[in-house]
């Protein structure tokens, strides 16, 4: 994320104010900023959304708490212009997103079984069997640590 200003009647070019990596956005529930780590920006849930905060030092005559507020429209709408509105297989695997039980149900209830072919039973199958065995490995490794 950057954050920069230019001016209005005489613009003199861009001047970034801040630029936050919020990959490396911590949550914290009260939006606490740790006085060592002030520089990492911190996410917590505010009024109507999400909110990035961080501490910044400015030539503004002192220092200041840096915040943007993004309403759960503004992170939809994000996600939307970046992936589309329609979550794809490879959303699922790279960015780890998952599917909630009744979503599931839902989408298991538009399924026709006479418009699937042996092959597809027979993937869906292998692929269920796949995830288990990764699982149990998974698992292994946790006891075995």
């Amino acid at each position: 994320m950057q954050i920069t200003v230019r001016g209005w009647g005489r613009d003199m070019g861009q001047t970034v104010i801040a630029a936050k990596e919020l990959a490396l956005a911590e949550y914290d529930q009260n939006g606490n900023i740790r006085s060592g780590d002030g520089n990492k920006p911190v996410l917590y849930r505010g009024y109507g959304g999400i909110v990035v905060a961080w501490f910044q030092p400015l030539r503004l005559t002192g220092n200041y708490r840096m915040e943007v507020r993004l309403s759960t429209w503004d992170v939809i709408r994000l996600f939307k212009s970046c992936f589309g509105s329609e979550i794809t297989q490879h959303m699922v695997k790279d960015y780890g997103l998952t599917f909630s039980p009744e979503v599931v149900k839902s989408m298991l209830k538009t399924v026709k079984l006479a418009d699937l072919t042996l092959a597809d039973l027979f993937a869906i199958q292998a692929e269920q069997e796949r995830e288990q065995a990764a699982a149990k490995e998974a698992a292994r490794a946790e006891d075995a640590a």
